[in-house]
């Protein structure tokens, strides 16, 4: 319809243009085939133009409303001329030559164009029935010109003799007229006749036959008559019947269609009684369907978890569940209205009741989140979520508002402790002492803290790099590095790694890994790196420590019998012998008393150093302890180049050592060992030993190599040991004596307790045998307790005034428990302390000066009496004399033996007597066995003497005694 008003409105506006420029450029000019068309004056032409317009643009209403404005005008000022009688000059536009033709339009022409001008105007203002009344009223007036043209009657196109409508003008009139009939399709004769009802179906077959019928019979009519058929009556009258059976005919054909429409009007309206009564039923059904629902709903309501409000459009509580009663802490009628308003926590209520009131004006739904504070006190966190209500009928009014709260304090609860640990997390992250990182499961580096870029170093990329580019690659000898951590690598792990730095510093680091839980899965890791360099050095130098010895760095036992145990091993693949040299220092315990354990110290490291000097590339030079080395030489094919290493060492060991502005010189005893790839390391290392104190034993500053003859003497050792053991136990120890007399009255004075085993499988063993590896195991505190105790018995026996005897041992002496061991004793004997004499020998001594000089204190307060023995065979006998008090002195049996025959021997008994009597101390003369030695002694005014000339030992304290 649209398209169809703008092609006429486009035909009618065009048609104008063209009759306007026709106008200017002269009639004369026109062609003659067009001529007839000049009866359209100028200010017509123009009003078709203005309203051809006005209807393109109807949607532009101020557009149209100025066009309308100005047809309307037109028309209006044309009629105001033909009713004034005056002319006012609207005809006559500027430069158009009339040639004698009027100028004005006709009346009829000037009322349709008001009438368009003003259906126009109307439009503006959407009156759609005034703008379509119009243009018919338009539409009307041309269709009765057109009817004058047709049927010859002037007086239809002419107004009281006025200029006549033209018939080009009716015709363009009618196309305006319609064009502005058809903009509005949804009213007017056009909705009829587009009406798919009743309406639609009489006016469509009926408008036809109204239109056209009267003017194609009034055309025959006339026709008729002029043509001389039949006169003006019998026309009428043919009219009239044509009609009436038109008339009928249409009536007919309208009754047959009410009678359908009746037809299906009551169709129509049984089927509505039918769907009435069906919708009845279905309302009846649905209305108890619906209060089973609201019943349901009810129930719901107030035992749902939530709680649940009807609220009014104002946004007053209307009606509330249990659960919103609870978390408010309000009853029903505090809460109605506005007086939930008093539940809100006061930090939460200004800013909630703004926003409320805000939301219920614009009728939009709310959601927030506030504290309730019960009158008790308790805050309850909720979140609050409401929807408007609108009525049934689809109104958009707001009729009020249906609210949900639900209980979140919980929730808030937990938020709070989250982020409170995320807080505490992230303190920890930035200021941990550790180099924490979070790394993504594919290994990069999403976040660092300032201690890890610290340890990887300020030109090395950490965040958005993968992981591992922080590290070194793990190497063999890392044993605790551990391999790469990726998206399937295992957590919880612990490992030491090496971090790769651009600036070159080792750092060590402990990496712990453990996984970022995200809900059931592992959403990354969390890297921890502490830094270790320190303790891994301290590590190295435990370790090193561990195997070597501090003051040399020389290897210590433990790694001499690591290498010892691979040399052997190496020597049984390849065939070969290993030889160890045990190597003890002689002399260095004079070294070290006399010069300082400083200088002990420096000779050690001196030692050391030329061990190594003259040692093979592959030799081990070790120290086990002491003033104890031990070299390996593995790969040895003859015990000849080993005598040759061992030469050597003695050789460079023999060499002085200066340190500072002192100078000491130490000798080696050197114990030699073969072993083959079967042999123990332990066993090899023990045969060196045994080597060595034999070599001891045989004058020091030489080697000994261990042969079979070594080994059955370490084996008798062995034995010996083992039996010793339990010979106290068994009652083995016995007790033999030997008199000591007066040289001067000849008579006993005293006897000498001296210790004797009697081995079943072998009888009696002399103390030589046994007694050194009594004190070397440990035995001799047993062995000396026995022999105290038997001595001190026996000599309650004696003759008053008699004494015993007693051998300490050095190790015996320095005992803690040693004093009270001889107040046992003499308690138990009943013997007074004054026969109680103890001999101990110059080491003892020597010895007990650091470590036993109370024990020494405690046997003078006793009353014992303190014998050194074998006086002069030690070297420091002078000096520490005057350290303890002692009664008596021993002169070993080595410088009786040749006292006939030598002068030295002589002169050093008689400097011993010498200073023994300045120093008011008896003496002793050991080993006597001629007349001449007794004479001798006497002669030098030896007061006491023992030995094979008075008696030889014997089981009893009171032996005969020989005075030749």
């Amino acid at each position: 319809m649209r398209i169809a008003s703008l092609t006429g409105a486009a035909v009618a506006g065009a048609l104008g243009v063209v009759l306007l420029i026709g106008w200017y450029v002269g009639i004369g000019s026109i062609p003659a085939t067009i001529i007839g068309l000049w009866a359209i004056k100028p200010m017509t032409a123009l009003g078709f133009v203005l309203v051809s317009t006005a209807v393109t643009m109807l949607e532009r209403r101020r557009v149209a409303l100025v066009l309308g404005l100005a047809v309307a005008l037109i028309g209006a000022l044309t009629l105001a001329e033909f009713i004034f009688g005056t002319p006012l000059g609207i005809d006559e536009l500027a430069g158009i030559d009339f040639d004698g033709h009027p100028a004005r339009m006709a009346p009829a022409t000037a009322v349709s164009l008001l009438l368009l001008g003003a259906s126009v105007i109307a439009s503006r203002f959407a009156r759609a029935s005034v703008m379509l009344g119009l243009a018919f009223g338009t539409l009307t007036i041309s269709l009765i010109a057109i009817l004058g043209y047709a049927y010859g009657v002037s007086s239809l196109y002419s107004v009281g003799g006025f200029t006549s409508m033209a018939l080009p003008s009716a015709l363009g009139l009618v196309i305006l007229s319609v064009s502005i009939l058809l903009q509005r399709p949804a009213n007017g004769l056009i909705a009829l006749l587009r009406d798919p009802g009743s309406a639609g179906h009489l006016l469509r077959p009926v408008i036809p036959v109204l239109f056209l019928g009267p003017f194609v019979l009034g055309l025959l009519d006339l026709a008729g008559r002029r043509l001389g058929w039949y006169d003006t009556v019998f026309g009428v009258a043919i009219l009239i019947a044509v009609m009436t059976v038109l008339g009928s005919g249409l009536a007919w054909i309208a009754a047959r269609r009410l009678r359908t429409l009746d037809r299906q009007r009551d169709a129509a309206m049984q089927a509505l009684a039918e769907a009435n009564h069906t919708l009845e039923e279905t309302v009846d059904a649905r209305t108890r369907q619906l209060a089973e629902t609201a019943d349901t709903l009810h129930t719901l309501i107030k035992i749902a978890p939530v709680g649940i409000v009807q609220l009014d459009a104002a946004g007053g509580i209307i009606s509330a569940n249990d659960v919103w009663l609870e978390l408010s802490g309000l009853t029903k009628t505090q809460s109605r209205r506005d007086g939930w308003v008093a539940a809100m926590h006061p930090d939460d209520a200004d800013r909630v009741r703004q926003e409320w009131h805000q939301y219920v004006a614009a009728g939009e739904a709310y959601e927030t989140t506030l504290r309730f504070r019960t009158p008790s006190g308790q805050v309850n966190w909720v979140q609050v979520s409401t929807s408007p209500m609108t009525d049934a009928t689809g109104a958009t009014d707001v009729v009020g508002h249906l609210a949900s709260v639900t209980d979140v304090t919980a929730l808030r609860v937990a938020q709070h402790a989250a982020s409170a640990a995320s807080a505490r997390f992230e303190a920890a992250f930035a200021s941990s002492p550790l180099g924490t990182a979070i790394v993504s499961l594919d290994g990069t580096v999403v976040e660092a803290n300032k201690r890890l870029f610290d340890l990887a170093g300020s030109l090395t990329p950490v965040v958005n790099q993968p992981i591992e580019s922080m590290f070194s690659p793990a190497s063999a000898g890392d044993a605790a590095a551990s391999a790469t951590v990726g998206v399937d690598g295992p957590t919880g792990r612990r490992m030491d790694r090496r971090m790769r730095r651009d600036d070159g510093e080792e750092t060590w680091v402990k990496v712990s890994i453990a996984e970022i839980q995200e809900g059931e899965q592992a959403g990354g890791f969390l890297y921890q790196l502490e830094d270790i360099t320190a303790r891994r050095l301290a590590e190295a130098r435990v370790e090193h420590l561990a195997f070597h010895d501090p003051l040399t760095n020389l290897p210590n036992r433990l790694l001499l019998l690591d290498r010892l145990n691979q040399a052997l091993l190496q020597a049984s693949r390849r065939g070969t012998g290993v030889a160890v040299l045990f190597i003890d220092l002689d002399r260095f315990k004079f070294v070290n008393d006399s010069l300082g354990h400083h200088a002990g110290d420096a000779v050690l490291m001196q030692v050391g150093i030329r061990l190594r000097q003259h040692a093979g590339a592959t030799d081990t030079v070790s120290r086990i302890g002491g003033d104890e080395f031990v070299v390996i030489c593995p790969d040895v094919g003859r015990s000849g180049d080993v005598n040759k290493i061992a030469e050597a060492f003695q050789k460079a060991i023999s060499e002085p050592i200066q340190f500072g502005d002192q100078v000491a010189a130490v000798d080696a005893s050197i114990g030699i060992a073969f072993g083959l790839g079967h042999d123990d390391a332990e066993s090899l290392l023990r045969n060196a030993d045994q080597a060595m104190y034999l070599a001891k034993g045989r004058g020091r500053a030489r080697y000994e190599v261990f042969d079979d003859d070594l080994r059955y003497r370490v084996h008798q050792r062995l034995d010996t040991e083992l039996a010793l053991r339990e010979a106290v136990a068994l009652g083995e120890i016995e007790t033999w004596y030997q008199p000591i007399v007066d040289l001067q009255e000849q008579r006993v004075v005293a006897t000498e307790a001296l210790a004797r085993w009697r081995r079943p499988e072998r009888g009696l063993v002399a103390p030589g045998e046994f007694i050194a590896i009594a004190e070397e195991v440990g035995l001799i505190k047993g062995i000396g307790a026995t022999v105290l105790g038997q001595a001190c018995h026996a000599a309650t026996a004696l003759e008053r005034g008699m004494a015993v005897s007693v051998n300490v041992s050095a190790r015996q002496f320095v005992q803690d428990d040693f004093g009270a061991v001889v107040k046992r004793a003499l308690k138990d004997s009943g013997l007074a302390p004054d026969q109680l004499w103890l001999e101990l020998t110059e080491s003892a001594v020597l010895e007990a000066i650091d470590s036993a000089a109370r024990t020494f204190q405690e046997l003078r307060a006793m009353g014992v009496r303190l014998a050194i023995d074998d006086f002069g065979t030690g070297y420091s006998s002078f000096t520490h004399l005057r350290a303890f008090t002692v009664d008596l002195l021993k002169i070993d049996l080595s410088f009786i033996r040749d006292l006939e025959r030598s002068e030295h021997d002589r002169a050093i008994v008689e400097g011993i007597l010498r200073l023994a009597d300045s120093l008011n101390l008896d003496v002793v003369a050991e080993g006597i066995e001629t007349t001449s030695q007794r004479d001798l002694l006497q002669a030098m005014g030896c007061r006491y003497g023992q030995g094979y000339l008075f008696s030889k030992p014997t089981p009893s304290a009171s032996p005969a005694v020989v005075f030749a």
